[in-house]
């Protein structure tokens, strides 16, 4: 049986950063983001987040969204929390 994935559309949050939510099966999986990368094929990053993945992010909040710990990109350094809906770089 093949997994029924859904993405959200994508949210603007500020300062150039927009994410989507990922469902599975109709349980979170993941949260997408984009960002302004200095490495064009790294402009997005996938966030995996609890309880779907043991090790990844928590979901403080789904609505306004808010993550921890913070996101910092490894291939341009760009850092920041998703805070109540809104990107605070770090």
């Amino acid at each position: 049986m093949t997994a029924r994935i859904v993405h959200t559309d994508y949210a603007d949050i500020g300062s150039g950063v927009s994410y989507r939510l990922r469902y599975i099966d109709d349980e979170l999986d993941a949260v997408e983001y984009k960002h302004p990368c200095k490495n064009a094929w790294s402009q997005w990053g996938n966030v995996p987040v609890k309880p779907a993945w043991p090790d990844g992010w928590e979901v403080v909040r789904l609505e306004p969204l808010t993550l921890s710990p913070s996101l910092q990109c490894r291939a341009c350094g760009h850092h920041g929390c998703i805070t109540e809906g809104q990107w605070v770089a770090a």
